[in-house]
């Protein structure tokens, strides 16, 4: 009770005046923050039917495009103030290829999503590219139903919808096909390397929406790929890798381009394939071998003058055995085949549907040459000052190594794995080994040996031995899986013996080509036991590959570096209209 300044037991004039001021202010600030809540909580339900609506939208649209229904119609929830508007010109989304070995980039798809979207109070929910979205008030964006972007098993499929029509939507909305339906990837057509399987470098797939926050969320959890945001641009964009090789080296030869070729040829000594296993007994070639020296190639494949393939051939393309070349085992040709002279084939015949090729690992052996240049063991060890490996006999243990060129003219290097060590070695240019140059592997670990071939020697190769001598021998017997030389899809190689002298090879050479590649590598008057995978291989002259069948159980890419993303793409654009 309030009392006055009045006499006793009587209220005030202006104590009433108070209190019933401070009644109907109370009273007023009741229905205010009443009237507030109600407001926002119209609001809220206003948004929620919204996004029930536009997902409903969402779903009939996904029929229309994929094929289900020719046209549907729907009533998209209206209240006062608010109102849904189409804007063909809002978003973007485009889908780059990046090709590692050159770094050039194509556009495969470049379009603008455009949206339907129920604006009110600076609050949005939005249909886009297929999925629906909405603003968090914050300056943040949430999905509400994702977009029709599918990624699984290695496979991107993306059917982009897109959206055009009446800007203005007064409730009920029919959405039918639009006049443009365009399949982007695969399409050969329009570039010959737009073809499946893809071959090698990375897949960036952008988008520039209001809503890129959230896209960049969808990006990051449903793919394996690296999602980025651009806040400047407002941009939302996933990298996928494209993978690198395949697992195993499963053959003594393999070329892995369409428009490559295996040649074995040669008169004299015998230009040959057969095999070996390092994990039995000795592990020696001499104690092991058997004629297990398959080949196999996306191309064509010729065997002729004094050469064998000792073991079966299969081949993408063209088989021609003539003269005096020998297949041991069963060919197998998917276009054509020819066989002529004393020779012949004394397994079966058979016509294959194709051999697939082999993705090059460019983006392999660049992130392997990067990581080198930057961080490396390289001033621990008084064998290589700055770039360039000292004059005379060097010995280097397990780390990682960058050189600008490796060439041993007569010199012998050691490289120590120890007990289980990695010696990783990065290479700009190329490795030349001639006059008896040497490279010596001792310990029971693993060399790796990256050539990122941005220059060649004079006779135009990445690697080379060449001249009198020269070798590359493995201390613990002959365990191919102990050296690998990586090249890109370009690579060059050779082993060019002399007449009087042959050359020593232990280890495999790893650079597949893919579709379009030009790698290759020569073995003449030399023998290498282990395995040669690249775009093109020619034996000759007496050139001979022992394979290494222990190399069945052993990955060719570390699986560090082997993350398989992506290796099927498929990109599409349709467009849908909506009418009031």
């Amino acid at each position: 009770m309030y009392r006055g300044l009045g006499r006793r037991g009587q209220s005030s004039p202006i104590a009433v005046i108070l209190l019933v001021s401070m009644v109907v202010a109370g009273s007023l600030a009741v229905v205010t923050l009443g009237a507030q809540s109600l407001s926002d909580t119209r609001e809220t339900m206003d948004v929620e039917r919204a996004e029930k609506g536009l997902t409903q939208l969402d779903s009939n649209v996904a029929m229309v495009a994929l094929g289900s229904a020719g046209g549907q119609e729907l009533s998209l929830s209206r209240t006062d103030g608010a109102a849904y508007r189409l804007r063909d010109d809002a978003g973007r989304m485009t889908v780059a290829v990046t090709n590692t070995s050159n770094d050039s980039t194509k556009t495969v798809m470049n379009a603008t999503l455009g949206s339907i979207a129920y604006e009110n109070d600076g609050r949005s929910v939005a249909y886009q590219g297929g999925g629906v979205w909405k603003t968090d008030g914050d300056g943040g964006s949430l999905m509400v139903s994702p977009p029709e972007f599918h990624y699984r098993d290695a496979t991107l499929t993306l059917p982009l919808v897109t959206v055009s029509g009446d800007e203005s939507l007064d409730g009920r909305i029919a959405v039918r096909p639009g006049g443009r339906s365009t399949q982007h990837f695969p399409n050969a057509s329009a570039d010959e390397q737009w073809v499946n399987p893809l071959d090698g470098g990375r897949v960036n797939v952008t988008v520039r929406s209001e809503y890129y926050r959230a896209w960049g969320r969808f990006f990051e959890e449903r793919t394996d790929g690296e999602a980025t945001l651009d806040h400047a641009n407002e941009t939302a964009t996933v990298t996928l890798v494209v993978p690198a090789g395949p697992q195993t080296v499963t053959n003594a030869v393999a070329a892995t381009s369409a428009g490559g070729e295996i040649v074995l040829a040669g008169s004299g000594d015998q230009t040959r394939t057969d095999s070996y296993n390092s994990s039995k007994g000795t592990g020696l070639y001499a104690d092991t071998k058997t004629h297990n020296g398959s080949i196999r190639t996306a191309g064509d494949v010729t065997v002729k003058g004094n050469s064998q393939v000792n073991g079966s051939l299969a081949s993408g393309g063209k088989v021609t055995v003539k003269g005096s070349g020998v297949v041991t085992r069963d060919a197998g040709y998917t276009d054509d085949i020819k066989v002529t002279g004393s020779g012949g084939v004394d397994g079966s015949i058979e016509q294959l549907s194709g051999v697939d090729g082999i993705g090059p690992i460019d983006a392999v052996v660049d992130r392997r040459y990067e990581n080198a240049t930057g961080d490396n063991d390289n001033g621990d060890t008084s064998a290589i000052t700055g770039t360039t490996l000292s004059d005379g006999d060097q010995t280097l243990s397990a780390g990682e190594y960058h050189l600008d060129r490796l060439v041993l003219d007569g010199e012998t290097l050691t490289l120590d794995t120890g007990t289980g060590g990695t010696i990783s070695l990065a290479v700009r240019d190329y490795v030349q080994l001639k006059n008896d140059g040497r490279i010596h592997v001792v310990g029971n670990g693993t060399v790796r040996l990256y050539v990122d071939g941005q220059a060649t020697t004079a006779s135009n190769h990445h690697f080379s031995i060449e001249g009198s001598g020269g070798q590359i021998d493995i201390d613990e017997g002959q365990n191919a899986s102990q050296f690998w030389l990586y090249g890109r899809e370009d690579f060059q190689g050779r082993i060019d013996g002399t007449s009087s002298d042959t050359h020593l090879f232990e280890g495999v050479v790893f650079a597949p080509g893919g579709t379009l590649g030009s790698s290759s590598f020569t073995v003449e008057k030399g023998s290498l036991y282990g395995g040669v995978v690249t775009g093109s291989v020619t034996m000759d002259n007496g050139g001979q590959v022992h394979y290494d069948r222990s190399l069945k159980r052993v990955n060719a890419v570390p699986p560090a570096e082997n993350i398989v993303r992506l290796t099927y793409l498929h990109v599409s654009e349709i467009e849908i209209e909506a009418r009031d």
